[in-house]
């Protein structure tokens, strides 16, 4: 299936009848991206030519799994998939102006490997002409690419594949509060000497009526 669209592409730019401008193209961001990574693709297409762009065709580069897309408003988006059930071809079907431009974007896990994704693309406008992004980078239709590298920085779009983040070599977990040993040392000495008072008083009241009691009974012995 992947095979009969990638021909089907390259008909397409055969049939275009002229070449757009290569600095005004259907663009792909990132450039770059991390294996295994769910990453936010932008797909960027500008109205570069005096007709009304109407349709963008984006083949899904083999093991890119998207899994979610952002509605634009004017734009109905069609998907269609390869024999195995993955995503083959996204088509978002308008109006974009001729000086305006419109962004697609999608969630998508890259492929677990490194390497490069092409994305071929065709655009179709109001007065039957395309132009099939699906040369190398140095030609007037270039398609776009994004770089499949370990170097990337991990991005986690959209929470899939979250992981708890590890500490790294030589860092230690920081221990858990003691309650206890958060108390202030003068804390401690105001409790200690609260205990102490109330014992000490509690003596002397002893004594004091140990005292009374002798002064009263010898005071009742007859004379």
């Amino acid at each position: 299936m992947r095979r009969l669209l990638t021909i089907l592409l390259a008909a397409a730019a055969a049939s275009a009848a002229a070449a757009a401008p290569a600095a005004a193209h259907v663009q792909v961001t990132p450039a770059q991206a991390a294996p295994g990574d769910p990453v936010v693709f932008e797909v960027l297409v500008p109205g570069e030519t005096d007709a009304h762009t109407t349709e963008v065709a984006l083949q899904i580069p083999e093991d890119v799994l998207p899994f979610s897309f952002e509605d634009v408003p004017g734009w109905k988006r069609t998907i269609e998939k390869a024999d195995d059930g993955s995503v083959a071809v996204v088509r978002w079907r308008g109006r974009l102006a001729t000086d305006g431009f419109v962004r697609f974007a999608f969630l998508a896990s890259t492929p677990e490997q490194e390497g490069e994704l092409v994305w071929k693309a065709v655009q179709r406008y109001d007065d039957g002409e395309e132009a099939a992004w699906i040369g190398p980078p140095d030609s007037d239709n270039p398609a776009p690419v994004t770089a499949v590298s370990a170097d990337a920085a991990r991005v986690n779009a959209g929470g899939e594949g979250a992981a708890a983040e590890e500490p790294e070599a030589g860092d230690e977990a920081a221990p858990a509060a003691d309650p206890a040993a958060a108390a202030a040392p003068g804390e401690e000495e105001d409790d200690d000497g609260t205990d102490v008072l109330p014992l000490a008083l509690g003596i002397a009241g002893c004594l004091l009526g140990a005292a009374a009691l002798a002064v009263a009974l010898s005071r009742r012995r007859p004379a």
